[in-house]
């Protein structure tokens, strides 16, 4: 080979390699500029999603969505406080003599025209008048991480005395990107947070898991160990601030032990998963740690079994997962009974029939 040859491979090499180091300087760059997690968020929950429930949420940039602040929907009889809770505004310091209980959860606690807190808060009323005051930390879609990281980043403050949990749908459904797995590293694994980062490979990462999920082989939101230890770290916070925490198992209307097709269809789990045997799994995680930890649990799953099953849900065929009016009383009234017990307030029985 000629020098001149050699010198021209050289160039063109150089040439090639400094293409691709601009092309990556300029990605990176791009997505540093653009808000790259708002757009995802866009397309995913907001304006170009298509999703009907969208309007009840917005843009968090850590949480990625959360509850619209200060939001009033009168025609679903729904509103949402300026700390993201639905109903009215509330004083951050407790009253004198009440004991405040908040309920965390996903949609199954936001609920609908009337949520099982709203259902709690007038049992507990006429139970022990004036005693308890009910908070609706319910968000859609979140799963047991995006409440932790709600909790201890501005729930906390509210000093609650019981926090109730009722997790676990979101958190055994498919990954569509990585962004809840990065999360458990850094907020519960206890990882330290890569020096630097790069917008690039995370884009890259997660839309890997968005194809991967497609295909229906991309893993877990939340996989259930990491779901247990979501939850001892909520017995653990139980016994820093004070509060005491109760465990709910998640029921459900699962028709002759299978999964409903548009589970599938739409990407939430995989061909060869299990919904209900998924859901008994993680429901076994709920039992084991408050048995483990000696913490109260309201059994619904087991409740539902025994009183009504797929009675309990307005159309199970289509939604096995969000009970009807007849469902969320059972909730309330079982939650009712756990709460009195564990503040140790002398009332009436509750009835749960």
């Amino acid at each position: 080979m000629t020098p001149t040859r050699c010198l021209s491979f050289r160039h063109r090499l150089l040439f090639v390699v400094g293409g691709l180091l601009a092309g990556l300087v300029a990605g990176e760059i791009a997505l540093r500029v653009v808000p790259f997690e708002r757009v995802k968020y866009e397309v995913r929950y907001g304006h170009f999603s298509g999703n009907l429930v969208s309007r009840f949420l917005e843009y968090d940039p850590v949480l990625t969505f959360r509850n619209r602040r200060s939001a009033v929907f009168p025609d679903a009889g729904v509103r949402i406080n300026a700390r993201g809770l639905r109903g009215p505004e509330i004083d951050e310091q407790k009253h004198a003599g009440v004991r405040r209980v908040l309920c965390l959860g996903d949609s199954c606690t936001f609920g609908g025209p009337h949520p099982y807190p709203e259902m709690l808060q007038a049992i507990l009323e006429k139970q022990a008048p004036g005693r308890f005051e009910v908070l609706n930390g319910g968000a859609i879609g979140y799963t047991s991480l995006h409440g932790l990281e709600w909790f201890e980043r501005e729930l906390a403050a509210l000093e609650s005395d019981v926090v109730t949990l009722y997790f676990g749908w979101n958190d055994m459904w498919r990954a569509k990107d990585s962004a809840v797995r990065a999360w458990f590293k850094s907020r519960v694994a206890g990882e330290s947070p890569p020096l630097l980062r790069s917008y690039l490979w995370e884009a890259a990462s997660r839309g890997f898991v968005f194809v991967q999920n497609s295909f229906g082989r991309s893993g877990l939101q939340v996989r259930p160990e990491q779901y247990r230890a979501v939850l001892e770290r909520f017995a653990a916070l139980g016994r820093e601030r004070g509060f005491t925490p109760i465990y709910v198992t998640a029921p459900s209307g699962f028709a002759n032990d299978e999964t409903p097709a548009w589970l599938v269809e739409q990407g939430f789990v995989a061909r060869s998963d299990s919904a209900p045997a998924r859901r008994r799994e993680y429901n076994q995680i709920v039992a084991d740690l408050a048995a483990r930890e000696r913490l109260p649990i309201a059994d619904l799953a087991a409740d539902f079994d025994r009183n009504g099953g797929r009675k309990l849900f307005a159309d199970p065929d289509v939604d096995p997962i969000h009970p009807n009016d007849r469902g969320y009383r059972r909730i309330a009234e079982a939650l009712a009974v756990e709460i009195l017990r564990a503040s140790g307030v002398s009332a009436p029985s509750v009835s749960v029939d």
